[in-house]
Parts: structure tokens; C-alpha cells; sequence
């Protein structure tokens, strides 16, 4: 099952997207066509008022988003740094075009062209972002917990490192390899983990003490698993040496 935060995600997403097609179509309608139209009032009351629905979605999926980042205290990544930057910039356009409409109407021939600039910047931040997350893993790892209907604990003789496999299946091989050592996924292949020097990101000694610190409080980009018990850990830890 994809998580609620996963669902709560995508659904703001399709509604930007959607608010932001009507808001280029209703600005074509009202700018791009000479011939006069009767429903001219119509389209710019509906401009108008989507304008506002857009400006909500986003502001709730923004702060959606900071809450996301504040629970799993980790550093931004590149790819979340260009997050902030998109939606800062989208905020910052979409004050200066409502400035443009009703303060300083010398510079309303701009706002247009901004409409565009606001459009596009939407949906290439929902390409990386949503996108992205759908690309890379959460669809698969959706597929793979379907796929594993046998409970956790079903079967008193299954070792630390069965048990370990499947938790490693449910939370982490969407973006992790087990075979290989490359960054073709989304994350590093842990092939050999615990048997190298150190560990391919922090580059922290590659310690039983620094995985586990890793799947709780992770660096960089890695979302955190503080919400696996101990238990859970040290089984996923046993099949990590067995790589």
C-alpha cells in the first residue's frame, strides 16, 4: 500500500496540474484571441477565482511539505534544494504578478507573461517531485508488498536473516540494489556493506552502530525508518552481513 503521505502527495499534485492547465487556458482564451467573445466576463471570473484555489493547493502542499521534511530531519539533497528553489520562485512570482493586477497596472502587460513562467515552474517541480518518487520506487515497492502476503512472523523456525530479507524487500528495495555496489537506483547498492571501509554516502565508518543510525536519523537525502523497532532493525542488520 503507498502511504498516506504518498496519496496526500499525488492528490495535491493532480490539482495543480489541473489549476494550472484551466489558468493557461482561460489566459489564452481572454489574451490570445482577437475576435471579441461574449463569455469574456465569464473566463475572467473563472481565471480569477482558480487563481485562488491554486494559490490554497499550493500553499497547503507546501506546508505538507515542511512538515515532511521536519519529521525526517535529514539534509536537503540536491534534487529537494531545487524543490525549495521552484517553489520559492512560484510564490515569489505569484506575489509579484497579483502586485502587477492591482497596485501597479503600468506593469500588467507582465502578468501574462509571469502566468506562463508560474505554469511551467508548477509543473516541473511536480515532475521532480511527484514524478520522481513515482519513477523510482514507491510504485515498485507498492507491487513488492503486494506480493509478500506471508506475515512477518509467521513461521517460528524463520531466521534473523529471512526475517531480515523481507523487511529489506517491504522498506528498502525500491531504491537499494543488494547485488551491486553502483547509484543506478535511487540510492547506493549495499552489496558488501558492512565489509567495506566506509559507507558510500556519510562516508562514516561502515559499523553495525552507523547502518542503524543511518535508518533512523539518515543523512542527506534518505528518508527516515525511526518508526521500525529494534527488533525490526537488528533482522534487516543480520541480512545486511549476509550481502
Amino acid at each position: 500500500m503507498i502511504k498516506l503521505f504518498m496519496i496526500l502527495k499525488i492528490s495535491l499534485s493532480i490539482l495543480l496540474i489541473i489549476s494550472s492547465l484551466f489558468a493557461m487556458y482561460t489566459m489564452f482564451e481572454i489574451f490570445g484571441k482577437t475576435e471579441r467573445r461574449k463569455d469574456m466576463d465569464l473566463l475572467k471570473k473563472l481565471h480569477k477565482i482558480n487563481g485562488r484555489i491554486f494559490f490554497i493547493i499550493f500553499l497547503a502542499g507546501a506546508i505538507f511539505c515542511i512538515y515532511y521534511l521536519s519529521q525526517s530531519k535529514q539534509e536537503l539533497s540536491p534534487r529537494a534544494t531545487m524543490h525549495v528553489f521552484s517553489a520559492l520562485s512560484i510564490f515569489l512570482l505569484l506575489m509579484l504578478k497579483i502586485n502587477f493586477i492591482r497596485y501597479y497596472r503600468q506593469f500588467y502587460s507582465y502578468a501574462k507573461l509571469l502566468g506562463i513562467i508560474i505554469a511551467l515552474l508548477t509543473f516541473n517541480l511536480l515532475f521532480f517531485s511527484t514524478g520522481y518518487s513515482l519513477v523510482t520506487g514507491s510504485l515498485e515497492k507498492s507491487s513488492i508488498e503486494n506480493k509478500i502476503e506471508t506475515p512477518l512472523f509467521a513461521k517460528n523456525g524463520q531466521s534473523n536473516v529471512e526475517k531480515g530479507k523481507v523487511l529489506f524487500q517491504r522498506n528498502c528495495s525500491s531504491c537499494h540494489y543488494t547485488d551491486k555496489k553502483d547509484f543506478k537506483r535511487a540510492a547506493p547498492g549495499l552489496k558488501d556493506i558492512l565489509k567495506e571501509k566506509s559507507l558510500p554516502v556519510s562516508k562514516k565508518p561502515a559499523t553495525v552502530e552507523n547502518v542503524i543510525n543511518q535508518i533512523k536519523k539518515p543523512y542527506r537525502y534518505m528518508p527516515s525508518f525511526a518508526d521500525l523497532s529494534d527488533e525490526e532493525i537488528e533482522h534487516i542488520i543480520a541480512y545486511l552481513k549476509n550481502l
